[in-house]
């Protein structure tokens, strides 16, 4: 039953929330010249619509792998709650992010060898990481990107190790904002189909005095701050379901006779949402990779 009620849910992610803000992503992505609103606000649906669309295509791997015994890792633990690059890499794509810190890494001497190497090694990692997308120019320096990001979190933390007690709160509201920040704009390279077009993006995201803010865009900023809402504040699949990697007790909430009719009406509605939004063509973004 945890199986099914986990495949729901991840249902329900890809196919109405990716594929119900997809549409979004062209405002930014498509466009030959996108104004200041319309690039941010396809950013941001892209950024959503990944998270959503790959954290629904886990969800549904596990939900399928617990019907028969077997238990796969989490692989998504609310990234976009982190509060530094270094946390985003520890709760987005946990899979991949073990697979190269173990295998590449390390091997290469990891923070054994000074702060100048352990660097250089971030940063091959990181490159390693994106040519592990695709070999294309995008995804190098997407990696590149995110490499640098790890480099200056580190250097940082070495060089501040411990702040006031006072201002713990909102550095900690201020490193979430700056992480999300550096994430999205990472994203840009990622999703654009050339170098050039990543940059006449960002340039867009750069320019506030072209601002269109049209119907359209109203009512597309108001989609994206649900999403946003969704990623925030809800709970993740993990902490609904109690789902932990190598703990088979999951689910404890499900046994609770109380709480077990609730649960199954919940996932007995988003999995029919789930196959109603189903499309034509509506495939997993990751499908590329």
């Amino acid at each position: 039953m945890c199986g099914i009620i986990i495949f729901a849910i991840g249902l329900f992610k890809k196919t109405c929330l990716a594929d119900g803000i997809q549409p979004l992503v062209a405002l930014a992505f498509e466009a030959r010249s996108p104004s200041f609103d319309q690039a941010w606000l396809g950013a941001l649906a892209y950024t959503f619509q990944l998270y959503f669309d790959f954290s629904g295509y886990s969800d549904m791997a596990i939900g399928i792998s617990l019907l028969f015994g077997i238990f796969l890792p989490v692989n998504f633990n609310s990234p976009y709650k982190a509060t530094s690059i270094v946390e985003f890499w520890r709760r987005w794509h946990m899979t991949l992010s073990q697979f190269l810190r173990d295998y590449l890494y390390i091997p290469l001497g990891g923070n054994r060898r000074g702060r100048v190497l352990r660097y250089v090694n971030l940063m091959i990692t990181m490159l390693f990481g994106g040519l592990w997308h695709g070999a294309a120019w995008t995804f190098v320096i997407w990696g590149a990107l995110h490499g640098a990001y790890l480099c200056v979190n580190h250097a940082f933390n070495a060089l501040v190790p411990n702040g006031p007690p006072l201002i713990a709160r909102p550095a900690r509201i201020a490193g979430a904002v700056l992480t999300f920040l550096a994430v999205v704009i990472a994203w840009v390279f990622f999703r654009a189909e050339s170098v050039a077009w990543a940059l006449r993006v960002l340039h867009a995201m750069a320019a506030p005095s072209n601002l269109v803010l049209g119907r359209e865009e109203i009512a597309a900023l108001v989609q994206v701050a649900i999403y946003a809402a969704l990623v925030w504040l809800a709970p993740n699949t993990q902490a609904l379901m109690e789902y932990d990697h190598g703990n088979r007790e999951v689910g404890a909430a499900l046994r609770a006779g109380r709480t077990r009719p609730l649960v199954l009406y919940a996932a007995s509605l988003l999995l029919a949402f789930g196959f109603l939004g189903i499309q034509s063509h509506s495939e997993f973004i990751y499908f590329r990779f």
